[in-house]
């Protein structure tokens, strides 16, 4: 097991549990890890982030700081318009993460959740994830997690296998999971192959392009407005690479439709 350990959380757990653990909510290492065990996944068959939210603050901070710098502006703080960008950064990182060949766990604390009805003023109404609202969207399994004297317990918010026991709590644990999904799902070996499709399929690259005499698959970039943004980028690589973050949030050229790759040649070469 892969863990991505936002809080420390592990610090103790060492001893008891088998896994290989990185320590850091910084998201340029954690994006790092993820392109690392998408090239090469080796024995591993599950990652975790734990938890979320973690990072998620620390995407927000990265964004904060940038605009500090951009705008020589020390006391800048985060913007309406700042989270186009922070959802953008959120995305592409669960992009990778669900490209991945394996199982992908990713925790985050619950926060109460009020009625919106003014005659029901603080009235709870439930519990839903802490972080981004589209978090739970991304992911086939939801489960709220609780504690009840010795017992681990889990209850089904949402489950696209349509194999887990719904309108109930039930034992949460990894025999448990064999009951239900079964064994060769959670524990069949990574395949790299496939993770690179995967990839592809949610960066929606599905136009192959020949570029440099190679076969490869964009968005809808043509291969002139490719040549054309590599002569721009060495230029001025930063100034491209800032515009395909802040602007269409996205980490390649790859991934432009050949509209956007024409409106971006027109604004960099202003």
């Amino acid at each position: 097991m892969a863990l991505i350990d936002t809080e420390k959380g592990t610090e103790y757990y060492g001893e008891q549990f088998d896994f290989h653990r990185i320590q850091t909510s910084d998201p340029d290492k954690i994006n790092a890890a993820l392109i690392d065990l998408l090239k090469e996944p080796g024995d591993f068959k599950t990652v975790v982030i734990d938890p979320f939210i973690a990072l998620y603050d620390s995407i927000i901070a990265k964004r904060e700081r940038q605009q500090k710098i951009k705008l020589g502006n020390p006391e800048y703080q985060i913007q309406p318009l700042d989270y186009k960008w922070i959802k953008g950064e959120v995305k592409a990182l669960i992009k990778r993460l669900l490209a991945l060949d394996m199982n992908v766990i990713v925790t985050t604390p619950s926060k109460v959740l009020y009625s919106p009805e003014k005659e029901e003023f603080m009235k709870v109404i439930g519990t839903e994830p802490e972080g981004p609202k589209q978090l739970p969207y991304m992911f086939d399994v939801v489960l709220e997690l609780k504690v009840d004297g010795d017992k681990r317990l889990a209850y089904v918010r949402k489950d696209r296998t349509n194999k887990l026991p719904l309108n109930q709590w039930f034992d949460f644990s990894y025999p448990t999971f064999v009951k239900f999904i079964g064994v060769e799902g959670l524990e069949r070996d990574a395949v790299e192959f496939r993770q690179q499709q995967e990839l592809e399929s949610r960066n929606e690259r599905n136009v192959s392009v020949t570029y440099s005499g190679k076969e490869i698959l964009t968005a809808g970039i043509q291969a002139d407005s490719m040549k054309k943004l590599e002569i721009l980028s060495k230029k001025s690589p930063d100034t491209l690479r800032d515009k395909l973050r802040d602007d269409y949030i996205i980490d390649s050229v790859l991934d432009l439709r050949e509209d956007e790759a024409q409106l971006l040649i027109k604004e960099l070469t202003k």
